[in-house]
């Protein structure tokens, strides 16, 4: 395949002038590299190979949209002529997809036949092309600019659609950006030379990425002053459109700083203090945290601000630590003091409280001072109690519903403290449990059993239950039964017993103790012995009564009966039973002794 005077390159130089022309307020083009359109009307399709000629005639259609939408911005209105610049765009993008093909179809046939000629149109279009896209970045960046310079002057009611107006400019700008590293791709494909194309390129990118580092502070600046500001007059309506403003100039900084960023790590460019500068400003540490440069970066600035906040506040600040460990000691102090004199003045009160009671109010008292001095000292430091305050109010309501069990637990154990059912060491049967008391908290009670089992009892469930406290008096009445036989002296047995109650060293006189006969048994008579003991003294009086019972019944005659059987056995001879099959049976009868 082969052409004359090289009309395609010249059709697709055209192209490309007429694309770069989008705006009228980017200046004159250079005109040494216009072309002859009258070349590319002679050419015939039909003289090229196939894949070439639709690429032609897409070319022909190009430039003649571009024509037209160039003709209608000269008359256009300013909303019209935001319309047709898009349009303009878009041929662009598509221009450059053409371009990208056009290289793609060159390849293709030159592994079938050489395309010397085509490949000489194509690389001289490529070397024209170059400083037309140098040329048309550095335009579109002045527009910008230009853009950005009636932010001081323009109402605040059209701010927001300005900043509108300067993210599409921007956006232009990002995908030429990206087409001129496609573009140096493409010439790398065929072969061409790109040392001076990368050059320019990574220059242009730097001082790109140069330009929105310092636009990116510049904003985050402008949000923190006007949020301030609005944190003094809430109800300025201005200022919130300013700060939508700005944030939409912080994202579009953003946005076209990692598009430049991600283009200069293409050619291997240092990028790692831009990223670091992104992450402060995004927050986003997912995807360039393990970048070793940025990592390095983010520790220099936490360093740097480190160091920084040191110089200015390092001497207030050390003062304050020190005053804030000083009011923390004396509060520490103070708190043990205030401890040991409240158990002395609860020890020597008459008030007849509980164990419990009495811990409770030692470690409620000591612990308000100790949290009184721990206030005090923070706020020293310069930090705010109110919304500290606050957020504990906040995170104990939390705790208290995930703990309801154990706040349940918890109010049981204030109303066994308010009541005083039973206290340490008395001996008490509750919630199945039988034994002395040997702790007890607001949630739990240990109970210590009579062969030395410790036996840990929710509140919620002693205080839900019937409690018996055995040692609540400091007198009981020992119970006791005794038997004797029916042939015993009835008027004797009493006056023995009596006696030994009466003698019983361990038995209290008030309340006076009681023998009576009780009932009569399958084999005994029985008396009800109940002398009266101290609480202490309850099984040492049973089994020492018990004992002396034995004794003086030995001694007086006096028997102590225990059931009897006696066994009749009758048998009946066979002539007198009334079947054969009957078997002889036994009549067993009990009687008592």
């Amino acid at each position: 395949m082969t052409t004359r005077n090289h009309p395609l390159r010249i059709t697709l130089l055209s192209l490309l002038l007429l694309a770069a022309s989008v705006s009228p307020s980017l200046g004159q083009q250079p005109t040494d590299t216009t072309g002859d359109p009258a070349i590319m009307a002679e050419l015939n399709p039909e003289q090229l190979h196939e894949k070439a000629a639709g690429h032609l005639i897409r070319i022909r259609e190009m430039a003649a949209a571009i024509d037209r939408y160039r003709a209608r911005l000269e008359t256009a209105s300013a909303e019209d002529s935001l319309v047709l610049r898009r349009q303009l765009h878009n041929r662009q993008v598509q221009a450059g997809e053409i371009l990208h093909e056009m290289v793609d179809v060159l390849l293709d046939l030159e592994q079938q036949d050489p395309q010397e000629e085509l490949r000489v149109a194509v690389a001289e279009m490529f070397e024209t092309i170059t400083p037309l896209l140098w040329y048309r970045t550095d335009r579109i960046r002045q527009e910008i600019d230009a853009a950005r310079s009636r932010r001081s002057t323009v109402d605040i009611g059209l701010r927001l659609a300005l900043e509108d107006r300067i993210g599409d400019i921007t956006d232009i700008l990002n995908q030429l950006y990206e087409y001129s590293q496609q573009h140096i791709e493409d010439m790398r494909r065929l072969g061409l030379d790109t040392l001076d194309a990368r050059t320019s390129l990574v220059y242009r990118l730097t001082d790109r990425a140069d330009e929105l580092s310092g636009r990116l502070d510049l904003a985050l600046a402008r949000m923190d002053d006007l949020e301030a500001r609005l944190g003094e007059t809430p109800d300025d309506v201005e200022l919130k459109v300013l700060i939508v403003a700005a944030e939409k100039s912080r994202n579009l900084n953003v946005t076209s700083l990692e598009t430049v960023l991600d283009l200069m790590d293409a050619y291997e460019s240092r990028t790692a203090d831009y990223r670091t500068q992104l992450l402060g400003a995004t927050r986003d540490y997912s995807s360039t945290i393990l970048d070793e440069g940025v990592a390095v970066g983010l520790l220099g600035r936490a360093w740097e601000s480190t160091t920084e906040w040191l110089a200015d506040n390092g001497p207030t600040f050390a003062v304050r630590v020190l005053l804030f460990l000083g009011i923390l000691l004396a509060f520490i102090v103070a708190s043990r003091v205030v401890r040991r004199a409240v158990e002395k003045s609860l020890s020597s009160s008459k008030l007849n409280i509980s164990e419990l009671l009495k811990r409770m109010i030692v470690n409620l008292t000591a612990n308000l001072v100790m949290v009184t001095g721990l206030l005090i000292a923070l706020s020293q430091l310069g930090i705010s109690l109110g919304p500290l305050l606050a957020g504990i109010g906040v995170v104990g309501f939390i705790i208290g519903f995930a703990l309801q069990d154990t706040l349940s637990n918890f109010a049981s154990g204030l109303m066994i403290l308010l009541y005083r059912p039973y206290d340490v060491g008395d001996l008490v049967d509750v919630a199945g449990a039988f034994g002395k008391v040997s702790q007890m908290s607001l949630v739990s009670t240990t109970v210590l059993t009579l062969d030395n089992q410790s036996l840990v009892t929710p509140n919620t469930r002693i205080w839900g239950d019937v409690i018996k406290n055995v040692t609540d008096q400091d007198v009981r009445r020992v119970d006791m039964v005794f038997g004797i036989s029916y042939s015993d002296d009835i008027p004797h047995a009493e006056k023995v017993l009596m006696d030994i109650l009466k003698n019983c060293p361990l038995a209290v006189d008030q309340p006076e103790p009681q023998v009576h006969l009780h009932t009569l048994g399958d084999s005994s008579v029985d008396f009800v012995v109940r002398p009266w003991a101290k609480t202490d003294d309850y099984w040492p009086c049973y089994w020492d009564v018990t004992r002396a019972v034995k004794m003086r019944f030995d001694e007086e005659g006096i028997s102590i009966p225990f059931p009897q059987r006696d066994v009749h056995l009758y048998e009946e001879r066979l002539a007198d039973r009334p079947s054969t099959s009957q078997q002889p049976n036994t009549t067993s009868r009990e009687q008592g002794a």
